[in-house]
């Protein structure tokens, strides 16, 4: 067995557990994916206050649905950034002519799929066939939707 499957089954057993509202395999799973999760969404967002209210309601949402979720491939972690994706995209658009500023109200421009793949993709650093399983997309379809996305993102910084 790879040490990548090794983690995952661990990961696994774990995920059952807090699906059971266990706190222990809760905690574990906090422990496990907080400071990850941290980084991408501040990567995002860019305040590092804002970060931590985005994280705190990633995990509120990640609690609720805890007992539908089920393993991608990818790990608990994508599902989590997935999550994030989904209410960064719902905030409002930032203000400021800093490139930063320009970059992030171009990125919540996107759709949400256009986001998901984006952000899996180049903040994440995903393979497009990790993506495709973690969305269950084929990979023409996330291929498809990064181009679109790129495409949308230029457009944006050119107008």
């Amino acid at each position: 067995m790879s040490a990548g499957r090794g983690r995952f089954r661990g990961e696994q057993e774990t995920i059952v557990r807090a699906q059971r509202y266990e706190p222990e395999a809760v905690e574990q799973l906090f422990d496990d994916n907080v400071e990850g999760l941290f980084r991408y969404v501040d990567s995002l967002v860019g305040d590092p206050v804002a970060s931590e209210e985005v994280v705190r309601r990633v995990w509120q949402r990640a609690l609720e649905g805890l007992p539908r979720y089920r393993r991608f491939d990818s790990g608990f972690g994508t599902w989590l950034e997935r999550i994030a994706n989904t209410l960064i995209g719902q905030a409002p658009i930032p203000t400021g002519d800093e490139p930063e500023a320009r970059l992030r109200a171009a990125l919540r421009r996107l759709t949400p799929d256009q986001l998901d793949v984006i952000c899996l993709r180049f903040v994440a650093g995903l393979p497009v066939e990790e993506i495709a399983r973690a969305t269950g997309r084929s990979r023409i379809r996330v291929e498809a939707l990064q181009h679109r996305g790129l495409l949308a993102l230029r457009d944006a910084e050119t107008a």
